[in-house]
């Protein structure tokens, strides 16, 4: 069978939709590009904003019309969204034929078969408070540990996962109700993963968690925590650059720090989510820090790390959210350097406590203002951060030809286009080069900078 996937969200979203194409294609099955020549369309979904399910929802629209013609055999719903919203989806959506909840990936090709067959194709995860479903478990496993090393989208980069679901319930949050409590992998079954990744080639590799710095594993009464894992992973021959997004501010252990100094191939770079530079906010987000405690862990990660990069996330208009708590955000931002942030409008999201308990109080339009001036204040932070670079020397590894190629004011010299790629600090890079160039590690001169990209130049 033909079949079309579409990720939306995070980089586990991605992961789940690289596992489950190599899954459906060990299956006999055929992954095509084009929506339009398939016989089965999947969407693996977010539910972390009502932009990302509202989307899904047209794209179903779309998809029910052709099925009615008789151009389209299966549509199916993967990932949180399904979770978020059950059977309940089948009751708004007749025209879907397969239900698959993060935790049932697993078992994804039969549930295919089944839907193929006219047969219900329903799998969700069981609630938080029943024990884990062992089966599913065991098949979430099989399916990270089966993997085609070859077959990640990029021939260089590799991401990993390490531990699945999220215990830390801050209330404008869905991700702990769809994807479960958290679950640390075995360590020896993740730096087998990052073996057989790295003997493939892949020499960049991002361990990713919801909460990636609680990554915890006890088994005989001893505990792995995630410094000691990525020391181990980090000793697998092959491995260039080791990451790990995305982490939580409260049970952050300067372990961690000590492990990005000390080990020569883990990337001097951390995405730590704020969130919020108030305190109101942060006890009516149930983040678990204050804002000096936030404070001084970027002051650690600076004295320990001195060339880290750092970045963070940021939501305006959280219910209650004051002119004085959002100059806060601001003030945070200017405080920490980040080299870049990721802005978000509070929506209420269906299940959560703050959906339940807090009105949505901040009027739209306020909204609006507040995260174009939160931009702006990164705009000029990142600026600042990314000018620290000029004049100096970089290694990048190349990902391909610049999105903005066709767009430079001078063309490249002959037998050159413009390339990107990213250091070890995550900065994007943009430079002229041969197009052999992607894939490898090169070093570059830096000779200018704007908020979100360093302008180079490779000498031959």
């Amino acid at each position: 069978m033909k079949i079309y996937l579409e990720t939306m969200g995070c980089q586990m979203n991605r992961l789940d939709s690289e596992l489950v194409a190599g899954a459906l294609r060990s299956a006999g099955h055929e992954m095509v590009s084009d929506a339009d020549s398939a016989e089965a369309v999947l969407y693996n979904t977010c539910s972390v904003r009502l932009h990302a399910e509202q989307k899904v929802l047209s794209r179903l629209g779309a998809d029910g019309k052709r099925k009615a013609d008789g151009r389209l055999r299966i549509i199916g719903v993967l990932g949180c969204m399904t979770q978020r919203m059950g059977e309940v989806l089948l009751q708004q959506c007749p025209q879907v034929d397969l239900l698959c909840s993060p935790g049932r990936l697993g078992e994804l090709p039969g549930l295919l078969s089944a839907a193929a067959g006219g047969e219900p194709a329903v799998a969700l995860d069981a609630p938080r408070t029943q024990p884990p479903d062992a089966t599913a478990e065991s098949a979430l496993d099989r399916l990270d540990l089966s993997r085609d090393p070859a077959a990640t989208p990029n021939p260089r980069q590799a991401f990993v996962r390490v531990m699945r679901g999220c215990d830390k319930f801050c209330t404008y949050c869905v991700v702990p109700h769809v994807r479960g409590p958290e679950r640390s992998r075995r360590p020896e079954d993740v730096v087998e993963e990052v073996r057989r990744l790295a003997d493939a080639g892949r020499s960049e590799i991002t361990l990713l968690g919801q909460r990636v710095n609680s990554y915890r594993y006890e088994h005989n009464g001893r505990e792995v925590r995630l410094a000691e894992l990525i020391e181990r992973v980090s000793d697998v021959p092959g491995v260039r650059r080791l990451r790990f997004i995305t982490s939580h501010p409260s049970d952050f252990s300067d372990d961690i720090l000590f492990a990005m100094r000390d080990l020569p191939n883990v990337c001097e770079y951390l995405h730590i989510p704020a969130q919020s530079g108030s305190d109101a906010v942060l006890r009516r987000m149930n983040r678990g820090y204050t804002r000096a405690e936030y404070d001084a862990l970027i002051d650690r990660a600076g004295d320990i790390v001195p060339d880290i990069a750092i970045a963070g996330d940021f939501i305006v208009g959280f219910p209650g959210e004051t002119e004085d708590d959002h100059a806060a955000s601001a003030e945070l931002i200017r405080r920490s350097g980040y080299k870049n942030s990721f802005v978000f409008k509070y929506s209420p999201r269906p299940g959560t406590q703050a959906a339940r308990r807090l009105a949505d109080d901040v009027p739209a339009e306020v909204k609006t203002r507040r995260i174009g001036e939160l931009l702006a204040v990164q705009e000029e932070v990142g600026l600042a951060h990314h000018r620290r670079y000029v004049g100096g020397r970089v290694e990048v590894l190349v990902e391909g030809v610049s999105p903005r190629a066709d767009r430079q004011p001078t063309p490249p010299p002959v037998g050159q286009v413009q390339l990107t790629g990213r250091t070890r600090g995550d900065h994007v890079v943009v430079f002229d080069g041969p197009a052999v160039l992607a894939g490898e590690y090169v070093q570059v001169d830096v000779l200018d900078a704007d908020a979100r990209t360093l302008f180079a130049s490779r000498e031959p």
